[in-house]
């Protein structure tokens, strides 16, 4: 086999996992990659950062629930695909897309509170590029295969809108991983799987400033037309939930990379209204998430003549919170040795534009920091309406402020400690139905 794509696994396997288990390593480890260009801006944090773009989805099914209760469709992809590890020169690439839609219940039952149920199918491709069979004592090549690892899921939501809005999400997702043909100089650990895998979570959104206006029965505002935001959101999610990974020896297998992700963030701004829609004046965002690996290893000695021991490595699953700690992890920002934290900030002007920031800190220290940028039209087109630049009461003028944006969103990795990561860009393309 060409040695090339050992090469390049080896490098996935090592600058995907967040945790190091010494010779151990999970399946699939791509699944770990996260994929919001949005929360990849901010550092990673994406599953409890509620957001219209449809490939959020694939960080917690739960935002599902949420889009559903103010929109009906979104439609992502990356523009163009992400050139992973473009300093490794490797040719791996990254290619997402994702659909969303939601239905709002209340348009056809009587219902005591805004309910929404929403779908959604997402891809996630990760190209690990051509490579070269050849003799076992020969340059001769013989036959080329295309390697590849992707990930299609299913998602449903759920999203309620009573004092808080609660968003529940499952996703159902098929695992193909096709690093080498079947038989190929019988090298265990290559070959071909395919493994079913499921994710679910649960986002908590408390529009503080809501709450307040309702138990005091008047709105309140700076004046007629700017009113106070404050927004406080929390997120769980589990992911890649199944059993082992085994390619063509059923005896072997290795875990799948399944996480447990808790995180939180407070947004606060001045609101206003354009066209008898809400409109966000200007907003601050900052957001902090833990995430676990939960796969816990054990090594089992084995004497089997004197002088003559095996080892071999058990895994076994965490479940729930696994290693993570909500104060001291959350609220302190200290890691204590299982996990990772991804920090970020977002400022927003006018729906128009948003600028972020952040960083990842793996178990050995700072892996990355980030930032990004997104523009999206809907905004402007609300800026110029407030200005009395253009009247958008009618026609196609107030369809398209009421119920159309279009978004493009970018970010970029920077290390100082040499990683493969630095440089490593993301941008993504959103049309939104509103």
């Amino acid at each position: 086999m060409d040695t090339k794509l050992g090469l390049t696994i080896s490098v996935v396997m090592l600058l995907t996992s967040t945790v190091s288990y010494g010779q151990f390593e999970t399946a699939v480890p791509f699944l770990m990659i996260p994929t919001s260009v949005q929360g990849n801006g901010m550092g990673g944090v994406a599953a409890s950062l509620t957001t219209d773009d449809a490939i959020s989805n694939l960080s917690n099914p739960a935002q599902l629930g949420i889009f559903g209760l103010t929109n009906s469709l979104s439609l992502s992809t990356y523009s163009p695909k992400t050139d992973w590890l473009p300093s490794f020169t490797s040719g791996l690439s990254l290619d997402v897309a994702a659909l969303s839609a939601g239905l709002k219940l209340n348009r056809y039952l009587n219902l005591p509170a805004p309910i929404s149920v929403c779908i959604g199918f997402s891809q996630v491709y990760f190209d690990l590029g051509i490579f070269n069979r050849t003799l076992a004592n020969s340059p001769t090549v013989v036959s080329r295969w295309h390697a590849y690892e992707k990930a299609d899921l299913l998602s449903l939501g759920v999203g309620i809108d009573y004092v808080v809005k609660l968003g529940l999400g499952y996703s159902y997702k098929w695992i193909d991983s096709e690093l080498a043909p079947f038989g190929t100089e019988q090298e265990v650990g290559l070959g071909v799987a395919k493994v079913p895998a499921y994710d679910f979570g649960a986002i908590l959104q408390v529009p503080v400033v809501d709450i307040v206006s309702h138990f005091k029965r008047a709105p309140v505002t700076f004046s007629d037309k700017v009113s106070p935001l404050f927004n406080l959101t929390f997120g769980y999610a589990e992911r890649n939930v199944g059993g082992g990974v085994s390619y063509g020896i059923q005896t072997q297998s290795d875990p799948l990379p399944r996480q447990g992700v808790l995180g939180w963030n407070f947004e606060v701004g001045l609101m206003s209204e354009v066209n008898h829609r809400p409109w966000k004046l200007f907003s601050f965002t900052w957001a902090r998430e833990a995430e676990d690996v939960l796969v816990s290893v054990r090594t089992i000695k084995t004497v089997l003549t004197p002088g003559d021991t095996a080892y071999t490595n058990q895994f076994a699953y965490k479940s729930w919170l696994g290693s993570i700690r909500p104060i001291d992890n959350l609220v302190l920002g200290r890691t204590n040795g299982e996990i990772a934290l991804q920090k970020g900030w977002q400022i927003q002007i006018a729906e128009c534009l948003y600028f972020r920031g952040g960083s990842n800190t793996d178990v050995g220290g700072l892996l990355y920091q980030t930032h990004g940028e997104s523009i999206k039209l809907n905004g402007f087109l609300k800026l110029v309406a407030s200005l009395g630049i253009w009247n958008p009461h009618r026609g196609w003028g107030a369809y398209l402020i009421n119920h159309v944006d279009l978004q493009y969103s970018t970010c970029a990795y920077t290390s100082t400690n040499n990683s493969l990561l630095n440089g490593t860009k993301f941008s993504s393309i959103n049309i939104v139905l509103k």
